[in-house]
């Protein structure tokens, strides 16, 4: 018995032996595979597109045509501001689509342009089209007297706090495709501002 017990102990010891060595054999194994002179550390920094001074109407409508791009949207990050006073100049809700379309054919004969058309039924302000959103009421008041020299009647403005005003746009490693999407976009709101810079990579 106590010979068959010393037997037992020295396959115990084997075995635990055996597989301890092939464990350190397949360690070793997994260490040969990597390359440590092939390993790309990632920079910390990217270049990018930095976007700003978009007021919050202006952000909304940016936000919309993001959502249309096939690809890039986890490219972009968008950090919100704070509040302020904005001045908004458009034409007052519309009644009808019909009406819609006739000042929509105004603004395209006069060559005044207009970015964003309020669609939402349940919204107060359904069916109007915005102009431009100003921080200056002296800015503001300059251009409804430019817009009506032109022939535009029914144009006014109204003072909003903005919340969130001064949205920004980060657009990290942007490929030319974007970086000429973003272009398109800014080159419709002079009041904006799009430069290149570096962003962190997350």
């Amino acid at each position: 018995m106590k010979k068959f017990f010393v037997f037992l102990l020295l396959a115990n010891m084997f075995t635990a032996f055996y597989f301890y060595s092939r464990s350190d054999e397949g360690a070793s194994a997994q260490i040969l595979l990597i390359h440590p002179e092939k390993i790309k550390l990632l920079p910390a920094r990217v270049a990018c597109l930095k976007w700003g001074k978009l007021a919050d109407l202006v952000a909304q409508y940016v936000q919309t045509e993001i959502s249309k791009w096939e690809s890039g949207q986890n490219r972009v990050t968008e950090i919100a501001g704070d509040e302020i006073s904005m001045h908004w100049v458009h034409i007052p809700p519309l009644r009808n689509a019909r009406e819609m379309t006739k000042q929509i054919e105004q603004l395209d004969k006069l060559g005044i342009s207009y970015w964003y058309v309020q669609e939402n039924v349940n919204h107060p302000w359904h069916n109007a089209i915005s102009l431009a959103v100003l921080p200056g009421g002296a800015d503001a008041a300059a251009l409804i007297e430019e817009l009506k020299n032109k022939g535009l009647e029914r144009v006014t403005e109204s003072e909003r706090i903005m919340k969130q005003f001064e949205f920004e746009f980060e657009i990290r490693d942007p490929t030319d495709q974007i970086t000429e999407h973003i272009r398109q976009l800014a080159n419709r709101f002079p009041e904006t501002k799009l430069e290149a810079a570096e962003c962190d990579r997350l």
